[in-house]
């Protein structure tokens, strides 16, 4: 089986649980990928599907995203105001969670663009919790 069909499989999976459940999203992430499944007003759809037929044009489309998650529970505080498009280099520091006074620094694990920042300067934060979504290079 492709990875495409795999990622079809997947969506069409996540889809019949959502229809049959009270919840509105079901995201699923893994270390090749992530998916995201939400109902809005009734209707279950992939995120970025309009159509059947878009939904397999769009797979093909899909970018590799890799999720930057707090090492740590405490404080979280960002090198600078990141937004959706900076670059980063894997490595680059992207913040610290400050934690019973000590400060552990949050890496880019590898090369990309920052796709989505999950969380606010100044914000709790949980172990594990998602900080950044990196679209990989």
């Amino acid at each position: 089986m492709s990875e495409r069909d795999e990622v079809l499989a997947l969506v069409d999976e996540l889809a019949k649980l959502l229809a049959g459940s009270v919840a509105t999203t079901i995201e699923v992430e893994t270390d090749r990928m992530s998916v995201t499944v939400r109902r809005r007003d009734g209707v279950v759809a992939a995120v970025g599907e309009r159509t059947p037929s878009a939904e397999r044009d769009a797979v093909a489309k899909v970018e590799k995203v890799q999720r930057v998650h707090a090492t740590t529970v405490g404080i979280f505080s960002a090198t600078k105001e990141w937004r959706s498009g900076d670059a980063v280099t894997r490595g680059a520091v992207l913040g610290a969670i400050q934690s019973l006074g000590h400060m552990a620094d949050i890496t880019a694990p590898a090369d990309g663009t920052i796709a989505e920042v999950l969380v606010a300067i100044g914000a709790p934060v949980e172990y594990g919790q998602p900080l950044f979504a990196i679209a990989l290079a």
